[in-house]
């Protein structure tokens, strides 16, 4: 299965079922390769993390050399990296999938009973706030199959460990039959839901599937079932598992069947404050909406540039460059003979929300490449316009090239253009029409 409430984002998702077999165990990789890839996700098993489960709180955030292992004394993780899939084994277990689509991190959590009461949710999401400045209104929340109140009833010991505690409002009585001892059923549904609500998530942004895995015990596996009958599943302690990781970014090969769906598409990242490799009339660039702050600071996390750095701002005529810096008529008169081309203009600037800028100028452009100028005039808006690669290595006009220096990157661009190979060329000329005479920057 797969929640609804992550379709159209850049992620691997999905919870396996008993179909597949059961998660643990020497082939578990390749089991899990194969679930991924029915759902059309290239997988290799190398890309796999996995928590120990130890039934407690743990919340671990990986790191670059986290693939292929079992992370010890951990219910949960986190991640920024693209290519990492993060793997949790439920069998009646909640597993919660948590996606911040802003700030592109995942989350895999493993809500046993205790995990839950030890507050596994709230570390799970402070951790994310305090590493990656995670708005918890932003999050979204996939809670996938587990036991439900219908079944969970407490063993007697445990009913005792939690009679006398804060929890016990999660209690259900149930009369089952007459004569009969009455069970004390416990909600973990209700229970995970009242902390997600606690620490500011959405109800909207809240998917629960409403699969309870003991009435849905072929689907999914049940330890509480196997309890009651030993021989519905083959495997001593069958799992199946729950997965969440970012995927590389995705990439575009622009031909002319695809170029207005790639030019809507463009748009829609854009405006959601997304970044884009896009190639332009010199080298790709890093393209995004400059009037958004979120946007552009993510823009220089990805580059890696410094932020007292100012980048280049494309805009789609002098009309909207007059919007942003002050253009008299004889700079007019040199700017239409150079524009659109491969020509920057450092202007003085207005004082007019737009970031990734200097304080007092600003570096504009009109680029000649025909996707480039389309998306600007439809979009509307000024685009950044630096080259797509990391700060102090050199600028890009080979797509193996380009795809290498984002592979497997804590921070990602969202979607790749590719158009293949660009001539071979070098970033625009710089000329600062500021000065006298004016002066070339970079050429």
């Amino acid at each position: 299965m797969q929640f609804k409430i992550f379709k159209n984002q850049n992620i691997i998702q999905g919870i396996s079922e008993v179909s597949f077999g059961s998660m643990t165990g020497r082939e578990r990789e390749n089991k899990a390769k194969n679930f991924l890839n029915s759902l059309g996700y290239k997988a290799n098993k190398g890309d796999f993390i996995w928590a120990e489960q130890v039934f407690d709180s743990k919340v671990y955030l990986c790191s670059e050399n986290d693939r292929g292992r079992v992370i010890k004394s951990v219910d949960g993780f986190l991640t920024n990296i693209p290519g990492q899939i993060l793997g949790i084994f439920s069998a009646d277990c909640l597993p919660i999938l948590i996606f911040d689509p802003k700030n592109n991190v995942v989350a895999n959590l493993h809500g046993s009973r205790n995990s839950l009461l030890k507050g596994i949710i709230k570390e799970a999401i402070s951790k994310m706030v305090l590493k990656f400045n995670s708005q918890p209104k932003d999050l979204l929340i996939g809670i996938g199959p587990h036991i439900r109140s219908c079944h969970y009833w407490l063993k007697e010991e445990t009913y005792f460990q939690l009679k006398k505690t804060k929890f016990k409002k999660f209690f259900i009585l149930k009369n089952n039959n007459i004569g009969k001892k009455e069970k004390i059923y416990f909600d973990l549904t209700k229970l995970a839901l009242e902390d997600l609500l606690k620490l500011g998530v959405k109800k909207s942004n809240i998917e629960d599937c409403q699969i309870c895995t003991f009435c849905q015990f072929k689907r999914y596996f049940s330890a509480r079932k196997k309890e009651e009958n030993s021989k519905i599943y083959p495997e001593a302690k069958p799992r199946f598992a729950s997965f969440i990781g970012l995927k590389n970014p995705e990439i575009i090969n622009l031909s002319q069947r695809n170029f207005q769906e790639t030019i809507q598409k463009a748009i829609w990242l854009i405006k959601n404050g997304k970044v884009l490799v896009c190639p332009t009339d010199t080298v790709y660039g890093l393209v995004t909406d400059a009037t958004n702050k979120k946007a552009v600071e993510r823009l220089f996390k990805i580059k890696k540039r410094e932020a007292k750095k100012p980048v280049p701002i494309f805009v789609k005529d002098i009309k909207m460059a007059k919007e942003f810096a002050f253009i008299d008529k004889e700079r007019e008169k040199f700017l239409k003979k150079v524009w659109p081309g491969k020509i920057t203009a450092v202007l003085k600037k207005k004082n007019k929300e737009i970031y990734g800028v200097a304080k007092k100028t600003i570096a504009l452009r009109i680029p000649y490449y025909k996707f480039l100028n389309i998306l600007l005039k439809k979009i509307n808006l000024p685009l950044t316009g630096t080259s797509a690669n990391i700060s102090g290595n050199p600028s890009l006009t080979k797509i193996d090239d380009i795809l290498k220096e984002f592979e497997n990157k804590d921070n990602q661009p969202d979607l790749i253009i590719n158009v293949g190979n660009l001539p071979k060329s070098k970033p625009s000329t710089i000329i600062n029409l500021e000065t006298q005479p004016p002066e070339i920057l970079r050429y």
